[in-house]
Parts: structure tokens; sequence; C-alpha cells
């Protein structure tokens, strides 16, 4: 997300919940926000904290190893998923998300300081 101009953080609180990965795209005066929560294997707690985000950005996803592509097949909308192989230098979309339109939130949240990184 970084090669493409994003703002990336890890590690975010944000209203009570963290959140693994979120990247900020500028574009224009309405920047997108993505949440991506990154798991090394598939949980029953990565659907739930998929669903939590979605109040919070514009598009969601789960990201896992691509060797959980018929998992990542499954991740139900409106979250899109993302495979990663093994050294990390490749990176698949697997499912496209929904735009929610809700990175505003996200950001209000935050206000003008960038999202802070956890300890």
């Amino acid at each position: 997300m970084k090669n493409v101009g994003m703002r990336v953080y890890t590690n975010v609180f944000v209203d009570k919940l963290e959140v693994d990965l979120v990247a900020i795209e500028p574009a224009g005066r309405k920047p997108l926000v993505y949440v991506v929560e990154v798991k090394t294997r598939p949980k029953q707690k990565l659907l739930h904290q998929l669903l939590s985000r979605v109040s919070l950005a514009d598009y969601v996803y789960a990201a896992l190893p691509i060797r959980h592509y018929p998992y990542l097949l499954e991740i139900p909308r409106p979250a899109g998923s993302i495979g990663i192989d093994v050294d990390g230098h490749s990176i698949y979309e697997i499912k496209k998300p929904v735009y929610l339109g809700n990175g505003w939130k996200l950001l209000e949240l935050v206000g003008s300081r960038p999202p802070q990184s956890g300890q």
C-alpha cells in the first residue's frame, strides 16, 4: 500500500479497537480509509473483527497467507480478502470489498493527528 502512495499505520487504536493496519489514500478533499486485519491463520475472531471495523472504513480487508485461499474466498461481504505469499513479496486481492463510505468516521476520531500506532 505504501508503494502506491498511501500513508500506512500499524496496530492503530481507534475508538477502543486495535486495528492491525490502517491505510489512507489521498483522494482530493475526501481521503479513502482502508482497514486490514492481518492473521497468520483463519480464526473465528477474524470475522467479528472485520464486522466491527465496517463502521470506521471505506474498505475493509482480511489478509491471510495465500495457502488459506479457500477461506479467503469465503470472507463475507462487505469485507474483501487479500492473500500474501510465503516470502511476503506478492500480494493478491482475492475478493474485492464493497465501498462503505465510513472512512470519515475514523478520520474524525483521530482528528488532525495521524493515527497512533500501538506500543
